[in-house]
């Protein structure tokens, strides 16, 4: 290693002391083609070798700009003492004349030092970046196999003969399903690790209590029942008068027959709450009838409580999830609106022009062939022809998907028919140009287009508005 650091100062050095020499040939070749009045330039102020130094001395370090500026102040010398008698200049000559001379040496000098500190700097950082990486490299390894251990060790508790195992896995699994195909499953873990026999979901209603009825407190109505001869021997309807779903609602876990009073016999036998954690309320009730031969065990009771907080926390992230959804104004396909945000706007627009007069322009951009395309091709065109109108429109327009993935709707607000055929024209051209070409395979498609406008004098709703689109009787081909 010292070596080699050896060998590349030396190699630097010969060419930093090439570099000079060759630079102070050719300042005196120059000099000697140029300026043959002034020999050595020694009227010139700054003089030229003070750049050649610098640069010497800024890019090397403190050795070589030294030898630089002793080779310059060498040259400059010879030139001062030039075809001059000697006697006669010792009498003569000033001190200030070899100011440029001393200039040379110790601009060669500073400036390289600071070059020189500027490279401890960088190669102590450098090896400082080289220390962290090495580390960040042990870390990640380390880590990496304490994640291994850790799977493994899980992999085993998991595996273990633990009665829950299985129940833990199967459980788990809640949180990858939507409600709808939630709640069967819910019925199978209910059936399979409690041994209920007659039993049901209840789901929390959306209508306040004292709209059904005489209801008392919340309403659960009936959303899966089993194990019933008919139909009738599920309530389609529970509330907070009935005690054994007071105390569940009310205490937020699992209640059994002994700890609800005033239970008759064939009535509930278990009432579990289906709680949302994050906002403190009772999404539903797994309620248990008959569980045959054996009386609710704790290890009943326990199962029963963790299908319940799972099912839960499914029933609360997807709801969460629904609600979020619902609020999104953007459609992922395409990267622009939905076509429920196209709609609002499209209405916003043409009351403006019921009130105050003007002009909206309606235009539909409808991508022809697009189903012919594999998945990904398929969503790759619909995602760079949303990116592509987005770039061609103003800041004031609007682009959203028009009912279903391979239409765009577009509204022009203040646009004339016959200035949004230019934008049509703008938009054919630019789709020919990204998607068509010899031997694409997207050379196929075409884009076939509506246009739509209302105005003071013909004011049309939104949906006149989309529906004279939709005839798309201007077309536009390869």
């Amino acid at each position: 290693m010292t070596k080699s650091v050896s060998t590349s100062r030396y190699s630097r050095q010969i060419e930093s002391l090439i570099e000079a020499l060759l630079g102070l040939a050719f300042l005196v070749a120059l000099n000697a083609a140029f300026f043959p009045d002034d020999p050595g330039y020694l009227s010139v102020s700054p003089h030229p070798f003070l750049f050649l130094v610098i640069l010497i001395a800024s890019r090397y370090g403190t050795f070589d700009g030294f030898v630089t500026g002793l080779l310059s102040a060498a040259v400059y010398v010879g030139y001062l003492f030039w075809n001059k008698d000697l006697g006669g200049l010792r009498l003569t000559a000033e001190w200030s004349q070899f100011i440029p001379a001393y200039l040379f040496i110790l601009l060669g000098l500073l400036l390289g030092e600071i070059r020189e500190i500027a490279n401890r700097e960088v190669l102590r950082l450098t090896q400082e970046v080289k220390d962290l990486d090495r580390r960040t490299g042990e870390l990640t390894r380390e880590n990496s196999l304490l994640q291994q251990v850790k799977d493994e060790l899980q992999q085993r508790v998991l595996s273990a003969d633990d009665p829950l195992a299985e129940f833990y896995a199967s459980a788990q699994r809640l949180q990858t399903l939507s409600p709808e195909e939630a709640y069967p499953a819910v019925m199978d873990l209910v059936a399979r690790f409690t041994g209920a026999e007659k039993f049901a979901l209840y789901l929390a209603a959306d209508v306040p209590s004292q709209m059904v009825g005489n209801a008392a407190g919340r309403v659960f109505t009936l959303r899966l029942s089993r194990g019933w001869a008919s139909p009738e021997e599920f309530e389609d309807r529970l509330d907070e008068g009935h005690p054994a779903v007071a105390r569940a609602v009310e205490r937020r876990e699992v209640t059994v027959i002994k700890d609800a009073s005033g239970v008759s016999s064939g009535d509930i036998l278990a009432c579990a709450p289906l709680v949302d954690a994050s906002r403190d309320e009772v999404l539903g009730l797994i309620v248990i009838e008959r569980i045959p031969f054996v009386r609710l065990t704790q290890m009943t009771v326990s199962h029963l409580f963790t299908i319940a907080g799972w099912v839960g926390k499914t029933l609360a992230d997807a709801r969460r999830f629904d609600t979020a959804m619902d609020a999104r104004v953007d459609d992922e396909s395409t990267g622009t609106y939905n076509f429920r945000f196209l709609t609002q706007r499209l209405a916003e627009e043409a009351q403006r022009v019921r009130r105050y007069g003007g002009s909206c322009t309606y235009l539909l951009v409808k991508l022809v062939d697009a189903e012919t395309l594999p998945q990904d091709d398929s969503r790759l065109v619909l995602g760079e022809t949303g990116v592509l109108l987005r770039r061609l429109l103003r800041t004031v327009d609007v682009v959203g998907v028009h009912r279903e993935v391979g239409a765009f709707g577009i509204i022009l607000p203040s646009t004339t028919v016959s200035q949004a055929a230019i934008v049509t024209a703008r938009i054919n051209e630019s789709f020919r140009k990204s998607f068509g070409g010899y031997g694409s395979r997207f050379a196929h498609l075409r884009l076939r287009m509506g246009i739509a406008s209302t105005t003071g004098a013909e004011p049309l709703s939104e949906a006149r508005l989309m529906e004279e689109s939709e005839r798309l009787d201007l077309r536009t081909g390869r």
